[in-house]
């Protein structure tokens, strides 16, 4: 992966605004639609499109070339799975996508973004397919009140990460996308046919397994492979507070 792509994997999953540089030229559009690998709608999704842009060095940084338009956005498909961008700068862009609220697979997490070319004064027309998985969900009860009574946010001080190791030791974090008064409830869509190890890491807090058996909370714990159709539920409890963290 080149160095502008990857400037842009990680803007891009890391929910960074949009930002754009006066540019001279043409524009161009885009006007696609989104399936899934059995040919069905998959309508609300929300495809992400980010243009690569072409980087020069200046000292020990990787820079935008000067004129360069940066351009990162999101839109979401309608009933009928289409969607459109307008007034885009010409040049290479890439895709991604996902559901709220269903297992669909983002490509840009599990595979490669989709590459498409906006010309000048033209309407590319993508065509994204994504594949089902199922979810991983992670409750953690909370008796004590040890972890914060709000959502993870992106500056968020963390006392617990959660997420899968998998392939040969890469790593996707769950996020955190509920809480109650008793725990807090992290998700993620995770493919099927896939050995995974569930991964945990805290400094502050011991945890037991749903079966009351303490774990450890720095790396792995149990491997598991999802079967389709099945979603992935893991419960643990917060029971106290580590002696690194007194």
């Amino acid at each position: 992966m080149g160095r502008a792509r990857m400037a842009w994997y990680v803007a891009v999953l890391a929910g960074a605004p949009s930002v754009v540089a006066q540019t001279s030229g043409t524009t161009g559009a885009l006007q696609g639609s989104i399936n899934d690998t059995q040919g069905q709608i998959v309508a609300s999704a929300q495809i992400r499109y980010q243009r690569v842009a072409l980087t020069v060095r200046v000292g020990s940084q990787t820079l935008p070339a000067p004129g360069e338009a940066l351009v990162n956005g999101v839109v979401t498909a309608d009933a009928s799975g289409g969607f459109s961008v307008s007034s885009l700068p010409v040049g290479q862009y890439m895709l991604c996508a996902s559901v709220p609220g269903a297992p669909y697979l983002d490509p840009c997490v599990w595979h490669r973004p989709v590459p498409i070319t906006v010309s000048a004064a033209a309407t590319s027309t993508p065509n994204l397919t994504l594949e089902n998985g199922v979810f991983l969900n992670v409750r953690v009860n909370d008796p004590q009140h040890l972890l914060a009574q709000s959502l993870d946010g992106p500056l968020t001080p963390r006392k617990l990460l959660v997420g899968v190791l998998y392939a040969n030791g890469a790593y996707q974090g769950a996020v955190n996308g509920g809480f109650d008064a008793a725990g807090r409830d992290y998700q993620l869509a995770i493919p099927t046919g896939m050995p995974f190890k569930l991964w945990l890491f805290t400094r502050d807090l011991a945890l037991t397994d749903a079966s009351g058996a303490s774990v450890t909370t720095n790396g792995p714990q149990s491997s598991f492979q999802a079967a389709v159709g099945q979603d992935q539920l893991f419960t643990f409890t917060v029971a106290g507070t580590t002696a690194q963290s007194k």
